[in-house]
């Protein structure tokens, strides 16, 4: 099995822009908040955009050759969602439940995620994290209409990485974009919506029961440290963050390199978030190429022994593994 590109899946969102429409091809005048590039959920499902595997969808893969493109996964689908984000407005501020919690009461997974910054303004920050002390604080200023006196932030700019484990309060903000890694989920709770009502003057629903429920109180931010693996003038290669469910890594070069597997015997991703090149590798002894730009995302088969990256500009890519 060899490396494969799935075509993007747009969704329209309230707070959503339109500068990323021109790096994935859609024309909409309605705004895009999310393009889902990876996804084995039913929300949004990959496809394959290119090759002889065009048109078989992420889980179709999977199932067909498990070994390949699924290799040992927490979940029996594909474990990782992957999305570009651009808030031209401030998201809700809400928060996911953990793998328990989802499974009891959504029949879904939790949902642990992860920005790596691709633009924020200046000024740029995000909501993370909170000051309730206790639930019938947070229960109160929900009655209070003063939820977001509670609400912490945080600055962030480009090439930051913001872990966000479940059970964390948070929210991307107007000027903000990001490419999102996250578990398989799409569960959601919403907390607060900055008082927007629609033209019948009826705001988004709430669901500030269940956040009640997984809400963390006693939270502190995780430590998050970039690891250098290889620092050098023309090549930067660092881990990001790894947790449980995902380790995210960058590499910064217009170098050629190759590339093992991060976890031996399961697939690795490849996120290109600026330059352009070629990913090059040798499948039952015939050698086979991909074209790589802004916004590909390459699933690459844990059968591979090793792959390679031919960099035609300076290139920013993400790496993902479980």
């Amino acid at each position: 099995m060899y490396p494969v590109k799935f075509a993007p899946v747009p969704m329209q969102r309230i707070w959503g822009g339109h500068g990323l429409k021109s790096m994935f091809g859609v024309k909409t005048d309605e705004p895009i908040g999310e393009y889902w590039v990876v996804s084995g959920h039913p929300n949004g499902m990959s496809v394959v955009s290119e090759g002889p595997l065009a048109g078989k969808s992420l889980n179709e893969l999977t199932d067909l050759y498990p070994n390949a493109y699924l290799g040992k996964s927490p979940q029996p689908r594909f474990p990782l969602l992957i999305k570009f984000l651009e808030a031209e407005d401030d998201l809700s501020v809400q928060i996911h439940p953990d793998d328990t919690y989802a499974q009891a009461f959504e029949g879904d997974f939790g949902k642990t995620e992860a920005w790596y910054v691709l633009d924020a303004k200046p000024d740029g920050k995000v909501n993370y994290g909170h000051t309730f002390p206790n639930r019938e604080t947070y229960e109160q200023a929900v009655r209070e209409g003063r939820v977001k006196d509670y609400l912490s932030y945080r600055s962030v700019e480009k090439g930051d990485l913001v872990f966000v484990p479940a059970r964390t309060l948070h929210a991307l903000l107007a000027g903000t974009k990001v490419l999102e890694i996250q578990q398989t989920s799409d569960v959601t709770y919403r907390v607060y919506d900055w008082d927007r009502v629609d033209e019948h003057g009826v705001g988004r629903e709430l669901h500030v029961n269940k956040a009640a429920d997984v809400l963390d109180y006693e939270q502190s931010a995780p430590a998050v440290e970039r690891v250098w693996i290889r620092n050098e003038d023309n090549f930067q290669h660092a881990r990001l963050v790894e947790c449980p469910y995902f380790t995210i890594e960058s590499i910064v070069t217009d170098n050629p390199f190759a590339l093992t597997h991060g976890h031996a015997g399961n697939p690795d991703v490849l996120i290109v978030v600026e330059g352009t090149g070629e990913l090059r590798a040798v499948v039952d002894g015939q050698a086979q190429a991909l074209s790589l730009k802004p916004g590909d995302a390459v699933l690459i088969p844990g059968t591979l022994e090793v792959y390679d990256v031919l960099p035609q500009s300076q290139m920013t890519i993400v790496r993902t593994y479980y």
